[in-house]
């Protein structure tokens, strides 16, 4: 298998897409089973968390799981133009096979149709039987994108022939960028609210679960180079790749966004609005440089 430059892009849009699907999703279904777990659902016209107001709640609903099913498209439309043939991912559809590449193909196909299903529920009003089909279609989109998630990394780590890529904490650094990423993309959802004192829990809870996720990919970011060969990630590190890789990954996706939020975590201020858009806008820029330089690493004569 080979790999040109879109596939990066690929990884990276897939992964981002079904993080902030992953994230919102598991809020969203969990408002819903706590509504319908009353007695008198008749009497209870709003579905938003107490923390947030009902046309607040709609409007992040509606901006994240729009731009989870255009970014979603977008990527698609990049495995499309790297598979080099418009009809090959249709073909992948029809005739599925246990490679990885037809899984990913069919993953990618059913979070669309959970994107999709999610969007619909957050931009139009419809009935209650509807409303409880789609939240079906919502919930088994969750397991779905985190398969999107780690088969970003599996996708990688199949190609035997490359050295760098054959370690067990690809697909869990490519899972834990793509949960931060997600994040990322709902606290930039956030931001379009006017009244920043709506959605400062939500500011909070997301920060903390972003803290997180950063974290834990900063120690499996050391793991995996430590279970390396040094011939294997002297590239990465120290050779044409390390300006991108400290530069792109460790500074904007993981050390000024530890800083960030641990502060703002710390001190009890809540971030601005464009602060907020900053540190989000660095995890995203993070996470794309990470795919370009493992992509780009690992097309290297590394074996």
């Amino acid at each position: 298998m080979t790999f040109s430059g879109l596939i990066a892009v690929y990884l990276f849009l897939g992964g981002t897409s079904a993080g902030a699907y992953a994230v919102l999703a598991v809020l969203d279904v969990a408002s819903n089973m706590s509504t319908w777990n009353r007695h008198d659902e008749r009497n209870r016209t709003s579905h938003a968390p107490k923390i947030l107001c009902e046309s607040t709640y709609q409007r992040i609903r509606r901006i994240v799981y729009g731009a989870t099913l255009c970014i979603l498209m977008l990527g698609v439309l990049c495995l499309i133009a790297d598979l080099g043939r418009p009809d090959a991912f249709y073909y992948l559809l029809l005739y599925p096979t246990s490679s990885l590449i037809s899984i990913g193909a069919l993953a990618l196909s059913l979070l669309m149709g959970s994107s999709l299903a999610a969007f619909c529920d957050a931009a139009f009003s419809l009935g209650a039987h509807v409303r409880r089909a789609l939240w079906v279609l919502k919930a088994v989109g969750i397991p779905v994108a985190f398969v999107v998630m780690a088969y970003t990394g599996m996708l990688l780590k199949s190609v035997v022939a490359v050295k760098f890529w054959q370690t067990m904490w690809l697909p869990v650094l490519f899972v834990l960028s793509a949960l931060s990423c997600g994040c990322a993309v709902i606290m930039l959802a956030l931001c379009s609210c006017e009244d920043r004192r709506a959605v400062r829990q939500w500011d909070v809870k997301l920060l903390r679960f972003d803290l997180v996720f950063v974290v834990l990919e900063l120690l499996v970011t050391i793991l995996l180079f430590a279970s390396l060969a040094p011939v294997a990630s002297a590239d990465v590190l120290t050779g044409r790749h390390s300006q991108l890789f400290w530069g792109g990954f460790v500074l904007c996706a993981l050390l000024l966004p530890i800083v960030i939020e641990m502060f703002s975590l710390m001190s009890g201020r809540h971030l601005s609005a464009p602060a907020t858009a900053f540190a989000s806008v660095l995890v995203l820029v993070g996470g794309l440089c990470l795919r370009l330089v493992m992509v780009a690493a690992g097309v290297q004569p590394l074996v």
